[in-house]
């Protein structure tokens, strides 16, 4: 995984199917942390072999200890990007709120924003699984090196959401 922030590492695409395995075995290997790893492999257990899974498949009770790290985002059509439906402790702002129903503008700018903002075009109109990293304020640190696994998921409308996990690099 890239050291350097912000980066944007690109999964193969679902939308035509399940990918080939060596695209998706290349990305997986991509994955610097055991609970992201442990969502990702949970998340292909859930595809089929024509579709990303939808979000009644993915059981809360199944992954309870990844939980706190985890988010759920939603596209928000007249922001033009996404917007936090829910997110775990981890995702507090410095000052203990929550960052629900926040959209990436509200949270940040410039090319946290920019690498975030594509990391969101590969979920949402292309099906791409991605692994995203850049600096944002956590807690009490003024900056850290964070990243996101982000992964495409269908909605009961037919639209997509990404769900995601969350790590310090």
């Amino acid at each position: 995984m890239p050291l350097d922030v912000p980066f944007l590492v690109k999964g193969p695409s679902f939308a035509e199917g399940m990918p080939d395995q060596a695209e998706t075995a290349q990305f997986r290997a991509a994955i610097g942390d055991a609970g992201a790893l442990a969502f990702f492999d949970y998340w292909i257990a859930k595809c089929s072999a024509d579709e990303i899974p939808a979000k009644i498949q993915i059981d809360p009770i199944e992954i309870p200890k990844l939980l706190t790290a985890m988010f759920i985002e939603e596209w928000d059509s007249l922001a033009g990007q996404s917007r936090i439906r829910l997110a775990g402790e981890f995702h507090r702002e410095p000052d203990g709120s929550n960052i629900q129903d926040k959209t990436i503008d509200d949270l940040t700018s410039g090319a946290t924003a920019d690498v975030w903002k594509a990391c969101d075009r590969c979920n949402f109109f292309e099906l791409r699984p991605t692994i995203c990293g850049y600096d944002l304020k956590h807690f009490d640190k003024p900056f850290v090196h964070h990243a996101d696994l982000a992964l495409p998921v269908r909605d009961t409308d037919s639209a997509i959401l990404t769900y995601g996990y969350s790590w310090l690099l």
